[in-house]
């Protein structure tokens, strides 16, 4: 899937919407709060790919340059953001983990504590990867 790069910079009372290289284009919106960002700027780029909004992701980073923040407050944005990330990549290797974990033989609930999950969300796991191994 095709991943945009946004820019989002405050204006006034606005945040800019910028993305580049939509099609060789640059693609502009604007959304009054940052959490209705990504629906302004989905909206304009499928306009310009005669595309629904559904068929591309968006990677929103707010430019804070123009804002008066201390490093502290820019280091933690940085270190959320990281986070984040790196949460998603942990529940994306998370099914692979448990099925390999479980076929050393390790329980349920050993899975669940070196996992940091629940022991009903290592079985939730496990009946997902059942469902779609039998589809």
């Amino acid at each position: 899937m095709t991943r945009y790069r946004v820019t989002a910079t405050r204006e006034a009372d606005w945040w800019s919407l910028v993305a580049v290289d939509v099609e060789g284009r640059e693609v502009a919106s604007q959304s009054r709060r940052l959490d209705q960002a990504d629906a302004a700027i989905r909206e304009a780029i499928a306009l310009v790919l005669d595309a629904e909004a559904d068929t591309f992701d968006v990677d929103i980073a707010p430019d804070l340059s123009h804002i008066d923040v201390s490093g502290g407050t820019l280091e933690a944005l940085e270190l959320r953001r990281d986070l984040a990330d790196l949460t998603d990549r942990a529940r994306r290797q998370t099914p692979a983990a448990v099925a390999e974990l479980r076929r050393a033989g390790l329980t349920v609930r050993d899975v669940a504590h070196l996992l940091g999950v629940t022991p009903s969300r290592v079985s939730q796991i496990e009946k997902q990867a059942a469902l779609a191994n039998s589809a």
